[in-house]
């Protein structure tokens, strides 16, 4: 009989540890031979969010042809998403404020970094990451996690004198990110597949269609979820400018959009100074990150309101043959509590995965952190193709959750809005 497959597994095994390393030079090999092609390396921007203390920044290093950040895929079918050339240990150059910062892409070509100090104050800004050349920074000397000084950020720019030694670098790209203040105690997470998008992920083959057959501007929204979504961010948003003026009866308060620290950045992101503010958001999906930029066009273009993305990765790791998906949630929901302690999230899923068992859990451990649990109701033909019975394999689970915490179900975006309304 197999093994069972290492899923998360704490302790590294040495063929995974193996597995990952071939994979590694994999990409490497590869990453050189586009180059002989025309392809550079490049940066897809997939967002950020953080506290006016530290920000945390994302993003991927892959090859390419153009600087697009693959927004061409929106019009493509669904399998271009999942073909990609990453570049294991990239170093990059990420800007956030007033902070530079040097980090290295890891083997996946993932930058997953935090930034203290940034200086910037609450609402949308626009962070940035540029590819910089490995040996130009050995030759200098610079290191993962150094800051550049003066001297250096001229060197980057081109502007070079006297013989300084130049640091090649690639075109900056913007990332979206969000600082929450101090003042604002709600925010609202939300889950996607079968929850603000109808992937139908139970239902194997429809699933396999939508996801690399159909093209991605084709996608279906769940019913009213957009709206929802809005309300209840908009409303976590009324909810932190009552409780600042409760606590400073004397202030008024006033939210800044700002879109860059840096006065001579060449572009900025698209809408950042031009959004009505609401609550921070945050689209928690196992999904993968290759889907990003076309999710981000599918929910601008649905208009559901504008928020941060935690993805994860596919394939195997030096820990665990397959990633889990339910243990990515886990973590992801711990990090923001720890990340911002004194807010509250409003909690949105559905019932076709493991979302009631994740959120009653995470109610259960930081019920200081959670304001409510909205979960989207599946059919029972949607249940049946999911796990063989016409019930939620988890009907108890959001019975633990603390009395204090409000948990609600709908069908839809409109039945939860409608539920939402009656008990708010």
């Amino acid at each position: 009989m197999l093994a069972e497959p290492l899923i998360d597994d704490e302790t590294p095994s040495f063929l995974l540890a193996l597995t990952s390393s071939v994979g590694e030079a994999s990409s490497r090999i590869l990453a050189r031979a586009l180059e002989e092609w025309g392809f550079i390396p490049g940066i897809v921007g997939f967002g950020g969010h953080g506290s006016t203390r530290r920000a945390r920044i994302l993003g991927r290093v892959l090859m390419e042809r153009t600087a697009d950040q693959r927004s061409w895929l929106a019009e493509r079918r669904g399998w271009r998403q999942f073909f990609d050339a990453q570049v294991p240990r990239q170093p990059v150059l990420v800007t956030v404020g007033c902070q530079r910062r040097i980090t290295f892409a890891d083997r996946g070509g993932y930058i997953d970094l935090t930034v203290e100090g940034h200086g910037l104050t609450p609402g949308w800004h626009d962070a940035w990451m540029q590819v910089l050349h490995e040996g130009d920074l050995h030759t200098l000397g610079i290191g993962e996690g150094e800051s550049l000084t003066t001297q250096d950020a001229l060197r980057l720019s081109g502007q070079t004198g006297h013989g300084s030694q130049r640091i090649r670098a690639g075109k900056p790209v913007c990332v979206s990110l969000r600082i929450a203040g101090d003042n604002e105690k709600y925010g609202v997470v939300s889950d996607i597949d079968d929850t603000v998008m109808v992937t139908m992920l139970p239902r194997l083959v429809t699933a396999a269609k939508h996801s690399f057959v159909d093209r991605v501007s084709s996608r279906e929204a769940v019913p009213g979820m957009a709206g929802f979504l809005t309300c209840l961010a908009d409303m976590a948003h009324r909810q932190a400018s009552a409780h600042s003026h409760a606590s400073h009866p004397q202030t008024k308060d006033k939210q800044t959009l700002v879109t860059s620290a840096e006065s001579t950045t060449p572009q900025t992101c698209v809408d950042s100074q031009h959004e009505a503010l609401h609550a921070p958001l945050i689209y928690l999906s196992t999904g993968a990150w290759n889907v990003v930029p076309a999710l981000r066009d599918f929910l601008d273009r649905l208009n559901y309101p504008r928020g941060g993305f935690l993805m994860t990765d596919f394939g195997p790791s030096n820990t665990g043959w397959f990633r889990s998906g339910f243990e990515h949630k886990r973590r992801e929901l711990r990090r923001l509590a720890r990340m911002f302690p004194s807010m509250k999230w409003y909690l949105v899923g559905d019932d076709g995965q493991r979302d009631p068992e994740i959120y009653a859990e995470f109610a259960r451990e930081h019920p200081e952190n959670v304001a409510g649990i909205a979960i989207r109701s599946l059919s029972e033909i949607e249940q049946f193709m999911s796990h063989g019975t016409f019930e939620c394999l988890y009907p108890d689970a959001l019975r633990t959750v603390p009395s204090s915490i409000p948990v609600w179900f709908g069908s839809d975006g409109d039945a939860l809005g409608e539920h939402f309304r009656s008990v708010f």
